[in-house]
């Protein structure tokens, strides 16, 4: 299946050996960006894809190129333009040491792109399946539009529509603002990741999920479903998927993952299991692939959460962005307690 998502291409530069930024000499140099780690993994598992972003024509640009030919990720939709490519620094924590993340991508490529330099016929003209995240949506307004035209040409054709919340305060000037702005994209996809930001209200002109004191973790299963069957009736959604992530010991979390069949009104879940974390960036992206992959390949929808579960687990033992998987890994990881030696 032809899989196209539309997002900023990024180069991500970490300082080594869990160092902070100020103790650093010397940087890692990796790609990523959300729609390009789902990208990444579908690709990995056998579908042909292609990324929708701006790039510049000099040497940083031609690095992405290379890093996109390397993962079989189509090029085809790249517009060439701009000076820059957005930057993003990761301090890598560990123990009570936080992550940190500080973007430098104002005046990118992408983030100057405009509506009339993406051909969105020929975009939409082979494209089976259209992913975006809310992350790409908070750039700026014109990002935002652009976005909001494909998803209406990709519903407009009959083209199933993925679309992640992916909330980062930074981004936003509040998180009622991002409400409301996500909502509008959510109405038009066919799946939702996550369950925030997105606008519920009620006839008192407040929130649902505020009036129950909806959050994190799951526990009020009779909540969860409240949230969830609204969720899918006002956005006519016909598939919610999320997770949720406790710090455990040092470096180790408690993942849980979920899926909701809108169309059936059932709720799917996974068991609680611990990993020891390598590099939590890009974890989301890999679950979110994992969804895609099991929803196209038609397969029930415990075993979509299966898959997705197992995506979502191997990236926490990958270092950098993206995911590197293969079919054979999600399989190995779906069979409980294979972690021997594969000779």
């Amino acid at each position: 299946m032809k899989i196209k998502a539309f997002g900023e291409i990024m180069l991500r530069l970490s300082p080594p050996q869990h160092q902070t930024m100020t103790q650093a000499t010397t940087f890692d140099c990796q790609f990523g960006g959300s729609e390009l780690n789902v990208l990444s993994t579908l690709g990995q598992l056998g579908h042909q894809v292609s990324m929708i972003s701006a790039i510049p024509d000099n040497d940083i640009g031609h690095m992405a190129e290379s890093f996109l030919f390397a993962h079989q990720i189509g090029q085809e939709h790249l517009v060439k333009s701009g000076e820059r490519l957005g930057i993003y620094y990761y301090q890598k924590g560990f123990s009570l040491r936080s992550s940190r993340v500080l973007y430098d991508r104002k005046y990118s490529s992408f983030y100057e792109s405009t509506l009339s330099d993406y051909d969105l016929d020929a975009i939409c003209d082979d494209m089976e399946w259209l992913h975006v995240s809310g992350i790409t949506v908070a750039l700026n307004p014109e990002i935002y539009k652009i976005s909001l035209a494909l998803m209406e040409r990709a519903k407009a054709k009959g083209i199933p529509i993925s679309f992640d919340l992916n909330y980062r305060e930074s981004l936003w000037e509040s998180f009622e603002q991002a409400r409301v702005e996500l909502s509008k994209l959510v109405s038009l996809a066919d799946v939702c990741i996550g369950l925030e930001p997105i606008s519920l209200l009620t006839d008192k002109g407040t929130d649902l999920k505020d009036e129950i004191g909806f959050t994190r973790p799951y526990r009020d299963r009779e909540a969860l479903l409240l949230v969830l069957k609204e969720m899918a009736k006002r956005y006519e959604l016909k598939t919610i998927a999320f997770t949720e992530r406790e710090i455990g010991a040092t470096n180790e979390y408690v993942l849980k993952a979920y899926l909701y069949d809108g169309e059936m009104e059932t709720l799917y879940e996974t068991d609680r299991e611990s990993i020891q974390v390598l590099d939590r960036v890009g974890t989301g992206d890999a679950y979110t692939a994992g969804i895609i992959y099991g929803l196209i390949e038609k397969v029930p929808m415990q075993d979509v959460l299966d898959i997705a579960m197992a995506s979502f687990k191997f990236k926490h033992t990958i270092e950098g962005d993206i995911n590197i998987v293969t079919k054979k890994d999600i399989e190995q990881l779906m069979k409980k307690g294979a972690q021997d030696i594969k000779r």
